[in-house]
């Protein structure tokens, strides 16, 4: 586990692989090309930077191109940044990226973060020249409201499978 200064930790987990074999399809090469083991590597962790929330509460969002919007009473200072990944795997092979949410945790309570983004498009490919695909993250950070001031740091798990 590592950790983003004023940031996020991470946690990365290990990507599984699933082949099936369906005897007489067609789709058998297909699937059985796909056979190298996924590897993530994180680049950059995410970071919300400074957030000055209003007592109410609310949702800054980051989006992967690490531009964050915050609730009207929010002030954002700092620069955030989204989170950067690298996966390498089998050449030419599609995959599909999941995010299972987590939270920030600090002095005050816990905040959730959730409704995770990419910059991968809707059906990622490991380009052909190596296997290689680099996206970015972004996600919702609920703050609640009276959240306490301080330094917060979390996980969140990233998953890639063909």
């Amino acid at each position: 586990m590592g950790c983003g200064m004023n940031g996020v930790c991470y946690r990365i987990a290990s990507a599984s692989l699933l082949v099936t074999l369906l005897l007489g399809s067609s789709a058998v090469s297909s699937w059985a090309a796909c056979n190298k083991a996924i590897t993530i590597t994180q680049i950059q962790a995410m970071n919300y930077a400074t957030i000055a929330p209003s007592s109410g509460g609310g949702t800054v969002t980051m989006s992967p191109g690490g531009l964050m919007t915050a609730p009207p009473g929010f002030n954002v200072g700092g620069l955030g940044t989204a989170g950067q990944f690298n996966v390498s795997g089998t050449n030419g092979c599609a995959v599909t990226i999941s995010f299972t949410p987590g939270s920030l945790i600090g002095p005050g309570a816990a905040m959730a973060i959730t409704n995770f983004t990419t910059n991968a498009g809707p059906t990622p490919v490991l380009t052909p020249a190596g296997g290689q695909l680099n996206f970015s993250v972004g996600a919702d950070l609920r703050v609640n409201a009276g959240q306490v001031g301080g330094s917060y740091s979390g996980s969140y798990t990233v998953t890639v499978v063909y």
